[in-house]
């Protein structure tokens, strides 16, 4: 699953990640370990996900996974 999300270097050197879709941040003190925490954010969010699949509200997922595609920001 190939999901997007937002990098934001830090004035320190490290780097925030966003996910709009999934609901996380999460930093690293360099890219790579951004990157590395986010894949494992994603990873607990979906297995949480799959877990109580049946309590879920799928159209609350659907709905920000379209708003997420659909927003741009300008630099």
């Amino acid at each position: 699953m190939n999901i997007p999300i937002t990098v934001l270097p830090n004035k320190d050197g490290s780097f925030t990640v966003i996910s709009n879709v999934l609901n996380f941040v999460t930093e690293g003190d360099t890219l790579k370990e951004a990157l590395k925490n986010a894949h494992e954010a994603a990873q607990c969010h979906v297995e949480g996900l799959k877990k109580y699949e049946n309590e879920l509200d799928d159209d609350y997922y659907l709905d920000r996974i379209d708003q997420s595609l659909n927003t741009f920001v300008s630099v």
